[in-house]
C-alpha cells in the first residue's frame, strides 16, 4: 500500500510542476504582446489595483448570479 502511496503523490507532484511550467509558459507568451512597462507590471504584478472583500464579493455575485 505505500508503494501505490508514493506512486500517487509522484503523479500529483509531477502533474504540479507541469501545470507550473505551463502557468509560465503563458504568462510570458501573453506578456509578449504587452510594451515595456506594461510587461514590467503585468509579471510583477505591480500597478493592480486590490478590490475589497465586499467589492470582489459583490463582482462575484453580479457574475454568477446563482450563487446569491
Amino acid at each position: 500500500m505505500g508503494t501505490m502511496t508514493k506512486r500517487i503523490k509522484d503523479l500529483r507532484d509531477k502533474r504540479t510542476a507541469y501545470h507550473e511550467q505551463m502557468k509560465k509558459k503563458e504568462m510570458l507568451r501573453i506578456a509578449s504582446y504587452l510594451q515595456e512597462n506594461d510587461r514590467h507590471n503585468f509579471m510583477t504584478g505591480e500597478g493592480f489595483v486590490v478590490l475589497p472583500e465586499q467589492e470582489r464579493l459583490r463582482l462575484r455575485i453580479d457574475t454568477y448570479p446563482y450563487l446569491r
